[in-house]
């Protein structure tokens, strides 16, 4: 799967190294490294038309002023392997960049994951994936649960973030939103 996403600016970006590394010592977990740069994603799917897609992303990134974004506490995707997440805070202009970015995007792109819809987009964060287990979530909790994850983040770029089947994913491009 290969995804759109945001980059986060850098203050940001090394709360959340440091939160993956005290939860890798704390509680064993690492497998949030598998995309290992601190972001959220606009959406997700298995292939693009690239060179469209290229197309779009800079008129796309050309039309968006850099913004600010806010989150608040943590949150979980329940199931059998729980995702640990700080949730963004949905605001009409969140929305309308991702519904921008949704409808000009999804054409180009090949099993799009229908969690990214607009109806559906749960912006967020993920703090903790792919090894948070039933027994390990408690050691993530103690650990963070008394932090405040109430942030501002300026957003100031769209990626894409590439992922084969058992490899890191990597940053092939990033457009930076005008100024």
């Amino acid at each position: 799967m290969h995804s759109l996403l945001s980059l986060l600016d850098q203050t940001h970006k090394t709360l959340i190294y440091q939160t993956w590394q005290e939860l890798e010592q704390s509680c064993g977990m690492k497998g949030v490294m598998v995309t290992p740069f601190p972001h959220f994603s606009w959406l997700i799917a298995e292939d693009f038309d690239w060179p469209g897609l290229e197309t779009v992303l800079k008129e796309i990134s050309a039309e968006i002023h850099p913004f600010t974004v806010r989150t608040t506490g943590l949150s979980m995707f329940t199931g059998e392997n729980p995702v640990v997440y700080i949730p963004l805070i949905r605001t009409g202009e969140l929305s309308h960049i991702h519904k921008m970015i949704w409808d000009r995007v999804t054409p180009m792109g090949t099993e799009v994951s229908p969690f990214y819809a607009p109806s559906f987009w749960m912006p967020h964060i993920t703090i903790g994936f792919g090894d948070v287990t039933h027994e390990n979530l408690l050691c993530l909790l103690e650990l963070l649960s008394g932090r405040s994850f109430t942030w501002q983040i300026e957003i100031d770029n769209i990626s894409i973030g590439l992922q084969s089947p058992e490899k890191t994913a990597v940053i092939s491009n990033r457009y930076e939103f005008k100024l």
